[in-house]
């Protein structure tokens, strides 16, 4: 049986898991928003990009196995069974690779936009951060 301190926590941790999946998909969303709006200075992230579509499925999982466990009182894997814990496992690698996959092929497209209109890529504007590569280009004013 869960103690009423650890479904506190699980009352806690599905508003988080959410607000960490939201933050860096909203930065990818403006990212795309500002190459549409064709702004002076666009960032491409590249590692970010994995989260909007890696990470929605094992949220939705995760949301769902701790609600489970709140509501049962048990852990959701002995409530779910062992079958569906692999089954879930796996969906979630498959997640990841989807993501990655995701990632290359909308990077590759948001390089061929920024060609067609003008941009250029700045080193010296380029961010190496613990989420990753910010590749940053600027639109180039050659008439």
């Amino acid at each position: 049986m869960l103690s009423v301190k650890m479904r506190f926590l699980g009352i806690v941790f599905i508003p988080l898991l959410i607000l960490l999946w939201w933050i860096p998909t909203n930065g990818v969303l403006g990212d795309y928003q500002d190459l549409l709006n064709q702004t002076d200075e666009v960032r491409l992230s590249l590692i970010t990009l994995i989260v909007p579509i890696g990470g929605f499925i094992p949220l939705l999982i995760s949301v769902a196995l701790i609600s489970i466990a709140i509501y049962s009182g048990k852990q959701a894997r002995l409530v779910i069974g062992e079958k569906w814990t692999s089954t879930i496992n796996r969906t979630c690698i498959y997640s990841m690779i989807l993501g990655v996959v995701f990632a290359v092929v909308f990077a590759l497209y948001c390089i061929k936009l920024l060609d067609e209109n003008g941009y250029e890529y700045s080193y010296n504007l380029t961010q190496i951060t613990p989420t990753g590569i910010h590749l940053m280009y600027v639109k180039s004013h050659k008439e």
